[in-house]
Parts: C-alpha cells; structure tokens; sequence
C-alpha cells in the first residue's frame, strides 16, 4: 500500500479549505486511513458525503472504516446503499457476504460472494470464503437425519399386561376407648375394659445428606507440534499465519503460510518494531498499548499483546475485512493465553 506523499495531502487540504464541496475529501479520506488516522478519514468522509450523498465510493470507504472500527451494523447499512446505487460493486458485495458469514447466516452470503466472484474470480478472500460456505453446508447435511426413512417406521406398542387385584385395605385398629363387650348374663360378671393400644413406632432418624464428588477442571493438554497450535484459526478464515513470539522476537508456537523470509527473521524484525512503538507511546504519555497494524502491498499484520513477556503476530492478505482479523486475533489470544499458561 503506497504511502501518500506530505505534498498531495497539502493540496488536498488546501483544496477543502477553498471549497468544502470539493471532491477532494476522498483521496485525502484514503490517505489518512493509510496512514493510521481512521477517525480524521471517518470525519473526512461524512462531511463529503453531505455534499455529494449519492458518492458510491464514498459510502464504501466509510463502510470500510465502520468495519475496521468494530461498527458492524453501520459498515452493513453502508454496503447497503452502495449495492443500491451500484449493485455490482465487488466490495461491497464481498463485505456484505462476510457480514452474513459472521452471523451464521450461510444462504444470503453464499449469494453476495458467489456474485463477488463473478466479478473477480481471483481474489483469494472470496474464494476461501465460498470454501468455507461448501464445508459448513456439508457438515450440516451430514448432521442431519434421513426424515423419509423416520416417515416409514412406527413404534410398536408395547404390550400391556393385567393389572394385579389391589389387595384389601387393612383392618382399622381399635380405638383404646372403644364400648366395651357386652355383659354376659351370668350374675356378677365384670366387663374387662378394652386393651390399650399400642404406641406407634418413633420414625426413623433422617440421613445426612451426601456432598457430592467434587469434579475437578479439565487440564489443558499442550498440542503435540506447536507449530499447529493456531490450525483451526487458521482453517476458518483468509489467513496467512499466527505466530506466538516472546519479548526476544523468539517463535514459541504457530506458523505462517508465506514462503520466503524464516518466522524467526520475522519475530526478531516484529520485535524491534513492537519496541519502538513502545518507547513512542510512552514518551507520548499514551498509555499501554493494545495492538499495532502493519499493512503492505502483500499482507496485512496485527500485533496485540497475549501476556508482559508474549505476544501473538495474526498475518492476512491485503484486502481482508479488519474485522475479521481482529476477531481471529482475540480468539487466538485465548488460545495463546492458555497455552502460555500450561508452562510453555
């Protein structure tokens, strides 16, 4: 991604100054993204867009800032009015196609990405997306049961046998004050009172509750090659490769896809960065930092801090949503975090 030069951002400023309707807004807008200033470009954009509100390519880098900024709705209702102003516009067909993709929504964005590469067959993105629809639409047929073979079958009922005769209800005992028998017509016979009943029986002590077991949590078992720690990550998005390094720029664990460069030249050059990014944000009393964003023409890098002594590096083609990455970035953090915490 080619830096822009002082000069054109002075003509361009200098041209807004003249004249706020000017179109200008635009690569200046563009300029400032690249160079980190995403909120001057957000601003840039919505003043532009109340002069020229029809701007096609105006609404889809304020869609493209929504979304790098974690703002899904907007960046969607943006790509939204590009596809009605143009519906063939492939970023926007590509950026609706990952937002139904990140809502589980497989139907409506296998038709924006099917439609996004007819424009561009070759662009990797769209392509590993598509795949990805293919694999989640084949599990889900597999999962299911076969409903015409459930239609045919019936349950047989189960025999039912006669009941048993309810035994009779036992007798009432008698009272302790139930009318004595009758006398006997012998002269001078005394009635005998009636036997006293006997005490019931004093119920039984209750027994004291059993703890149950205590279960225990289940240990994180360390993968056998670290080196595909990150494997599942990996396989659900358009990544290049996740690294785990540590202060040094040492790899602890991951890998990336590239050819060329070895992961541990590129720790140790990540780790001079990191650095001087550290000593910069110091110095400018900006507090800790909490990630870094490095683009070039081939890839798209994102560095956030796992623990004080790692770091995770979460490489992506250029081209590929913000949000994406940043999202594969926290999920591998997590599984980073754990992995550094089982005493790697």
């Amino acid at each position: 991604m080619k830096t822009p030069a002082p000069a054109d951002l002075h003509r361009w400023s200098e041209e807004l100054a003249r004249n706020p309707a000017s179109l200008a807004f635009l690569p200046l807008a563009r300029a400032y993204r690249r160079l980190g200033r995403r909120d001057l470009a957000l601003q840039l954009s919505l003043r532009g867009l109340e002069h020229h509100p029809t701007h096609v390519e105006a609404h889809a880098l304020l869609a493209l800032l929504y979304f790098e900024a974690g703002d899904r709705s907007r960046a969607a209702d943006e790509w939204a009015t590009v596809l009605r102003l143009k519906p063939g516009n492939f970023e926007a067909l590509r950026g609706m196609g990952f937002r139904y993709l990140e809502q589980n929504d497989v139907g409506r964005a296998r038709q924006h990405l099917e439609r996004a590469a007819l424009i561009r067959p070759d662009d990797t993105t769209v392509q590993e997306a598509l795949r990805l629809i293919r694999h989640r639409e084949t599990a889900g047929a597999r999962a299911r049961p076969d409903t015409a073979m459930l239609g045919t079958a019936r349950p047989r009922p189960a025999a039912v046998e006669p009941a048993a005769p309810a035994p009779p209800p036992p007798a009432p005992p008698r009272s302790a004050y139930a009318p004595p028998p009758a006398a006997s017509p012998s002269a001078g016979a005394v009635p005998k009172p009636a036997p006293a009943a006997a005490p019931a029986p004093a119920p039984a002590p209750a027994s004291a509750p059993v703890a149950a077991p205590r279960r225990e949590a289940p240990r994180y078992e360390l993968p056998p090659d670290p080196a595909r720690l990150f494997d599942s990550l990996m396989a659900a998005g358009p990544l290049l490769g996740i690294l785990l390094l540590d202060r040094r720029g040492l790899v602890l664990a991951g890998g990336m896809r590239t050819a060329g460069a070895e992961v541990e030249e590129l720790g140790a050059i990540i780790g001079a960065a990191i650095d001087e990014a550290i000593r910069t944000v110091t110095h400018l009393s900006l507090g800790d930092w909490k990630s870094l964003v490095l683009e070039s023409e081939a890839a798209i890098l994102q560095v956030a801090p796992v623990t004080e002594e790692a770091l995770i590096i979460v490489a992506a083609r250029t081209g590929t949503p913000m949000g994406w990455i940043l999202r594969a970035s926290a999920q591998a953090a997590i599984t980073a975090e754990r992995y550094v915490g089982a005493g790697v």
